[in-house]
């Protein structure tokens, strides 16, 4: 039995003697590359991450294939088939595995020539690409650069693609672009406005190359035509490089006839009517009419306007008026406190017959200019006054031309929320100025031909506290800045004076409180929505003008004084919109008490 197991034993060490051992890959020993011109042989073994006495499988192979397409160096020219544009084999032999790496390098890049930039030029698009000339295309890089490109343009505001028609003929590489065009511009809703009167608002044209920038732009001077209640815009793309721009619109009623009547115990009994039509035949032209009666004048008044506001292809816009009318200066008697007057003869009004023109033309994007001529005739009434006070009163023929230039960077004009505003004016002006007899005695300290000049500077700065206004009818929380100057030099006739107080300037005291050569203005508004046509405003004025050869007069128990001596007033108001127009009502409190001052839009 122990001789079996032993024979047993000795033929089972015969057969594992016998078995062959596991079988191992086999190592590298040495990779040739073959097919590269400019690829650098060693970068392409490196990038394969085979490497010399590694083992080697298919797998592995394999893997070194997908590393070398991913550089996205090779197979441009294959474009059916780019993988083949890398193969990777191995022969083994008693020595070990031979590995071949055979690549089709992509071209190099012997120039760019971009097409089709439209209004970017193209040294601008071939200094964002990353693909340069003398070096071996790379898809990956040139895919980025599509990507860069496309990117770039819409950060200008231009729709753009970069075709798929990417080639490199000879060695150049042709990067065409497709920059999107305005195909139609569409209104839909007009019933009485003409279109041109939407499309001469637009700097975008059909054939334009579309921009959302620009069209922004033109959105909001559509809306600041203040012809239309609602524009809602759609940008529809109808192949690459063509857009069409459709124009939903909402027209405001445009025309108002108001009559109306009323008596108080300083004006006894008042009427009127007015015609207004800010949207004439549907041509955006302005025409008015208003007549007054009554009053302590107890005369009738009347002043006709119009108002073209594109008199040429160069939005240059004009505006006419002539009238016979009566100004109320102030917003009480005036009276001296020397002297006994009655309320007959002592309330001051000035009558004032004449016509003017301006004439006006925008230059560049903000700015534009106007310049305007003014004649009217004076007459004061003979008022019982004393003649240290009445010598301040005259009366005569004034003609004056005036030059203007204004900044305008607000979103809405009639309720910003953002930019600013600033107007630059110059008036120079001539009067014949006579004495008013009064009590059988000519009065007056400046009499005959006087000249003068009036220059004023008015900026205003609009900042929403809830963000920017991303459409028109978005309302915002803002605070309204206004800071204001002028100065008179030569002399100037008593009612061509800066006068300050009422509800266009210092809210809170009487209107026309203060005057004289110079004034200065300040104000500050928080104005926020409270319903969809209520506004509420907190505010405070600082105002003050003052100097001049009037001195010593005295209007209303008030008089002028020479040297700077600001008031201030504050209050709350309120801003209503109504379908003739937004009133506005605010009380203010001033060191003279507090007033309620009732008007049109908004101060400022």
């Amino acid at each position: 039995m122990l001789r079996a197991l032993s024979a047993m034993l000795v033929l089972v060490g015969v057969a594992l003697a016998a078995a062959p051992a596991p079988a191992q890959d086999p190592v590298i020993v040495d990779i040739t590359v073959k097919g590269n011109k400019n690829l650098n042989t060693e970068w392409v073994i490196t990038s394969s991450g085979l490497k010399v006495g590694v083992p080697v499988t298919q797998s592995s192979l394999d893997d070194a294939k997908r590393k070398l397409l991913q550089t996205q160096l090779f197979g441009a020219n294959r474009v059916d088939d780019p993988d083949e544009a890398v193969r990777i084999s191995a022969t083994v032999d008693a020595a070990g595995a031979h590995v071949t790496i055979e690549v089709e390098e992509n071209d190099v890049v012997k120039g760019i020539n971009i097409s089709g930039s439209g209004p970017i030029p193209a040294k601008a698009i071939r200094d964002l690409m990353q693909t340069k000339e003398g070096l071996v295309l790379n898809l990956g890089t040139l895919s980025r650069d599509a990507t860069a490109i496309q990117d770039f343009y819409a950060s200008k505001g231009y729709m753009a693609v970069v075709s798929s028609d990417l080639a490199m003929p000879n060695g150049i590489l042709e990067v065409p672009i497709i920059v999107a065009k305005v195909d139609d511009v569409k209104i839909t809703g007009l019933h009485k406005t003409k279109p041109y009167v939407i499309t001469r608002e637009m700097k975008l044209k059909k054939g334009e190359f579309y921009n959302s920038e620009t069209f922004r732009k033109d959105y909001y001077r559509i809306f600041n035509t203040d012809l239309f209640a609602d524009v809602s815009p759609a940008i529809v793309p109808k192949s690459p490089g063509l857009v069409d721009i459709t124009l939903n619109v909402e027209e405001k009623r445009s025309g108002n006839v108001a009559v109306f009547i009323g008596y108080s115990s300083r004006n006894s009994l008042v009427g009127g009517a007015e015609i207004v039509e800010s949207n004439f035949m549907g041509r955006g032209q302005g025409i008015g009419l208003r007549w007054d009666t009554g009053g302590l004048a107890n005369r009738n008044s009347l002043e006709a306007t119009f108002t073209e506001p594109w008199l040429d292809s160069r939005h240059t816009s004009l505006s006419v008026s002539a009238y016979d009318k009566t100004v109320y200066r102030f917003a009480q008697s005036i009276y001296s406190t020397t002297g006994t007057t009655t309320t007959d003869d002592s309330d001051y009004y000035e009558i004032r017959t004449g016509a003017q023109a301006t004439l006006s033309r925008p230059f560049g994007e903000a700015y534009r200019g106007s310049i305007g001529l003014r004649f009217d005739n004076v007459k004061l009434p003979a008022l019982n006054l004393n003649p240290d006070d009445a010598a301040a009163l005259q009366k005569g023929p004034l003609i004056a031309a005036s030059l203007r230039m204004t900044h305008n960077t607000r979103d809405i004009d009639l309720d910003p929320s953002s930019g600013g505003y600033e107007v630059y004016s110059l008036d120079i002006g001539r009067a014949d100025l006579e004495p008013i007899v009064t009590g059988g005695t000519q009065v007056g300290i400046v009499r005959g031909v006087v000249n003068f000049q009036k220059l004023q500077i008015d900026a205003r700065r609009y900042l929403s506290l809830q963000g920017p206004r991303k459409d028109p009818k978005d309302r915002r929380t803002t605070l309204a800045l206004r800071l204001a100057g002028g100065t008179t030099t030569g002399t100037a006739p008593f009612f061509e004076q800066y006068f300050v107080g009422g509800a266009e300037t210092l809210r809170g005291y009487i209107e026309d409180r203060f005057w004289g050569k110079n004034m200065v203005m300040a104000s500050a508004e928080v104005r926020a929505p409270l319903a969809p046509s209520l506004t509420g405003v907190v505010f405070v004025d600082a105002a003050d003008a003052w100097g001049g050869p009037y001195g010593g007069v005295r209007f209303s128990g008030f008089v002028q004084h020479k040297g700077f001596s600001p008031s201030v007033g504050f209050g709350i108001g309120l801003r209503v919109v109504t379908p003739i127009g937004p009133i506005r009502i605010d009380q203010g409190f001033g060191s003279e008490g507090g007033r309620t001052h009732f008007s049109i839009g908004h101060v400022f």
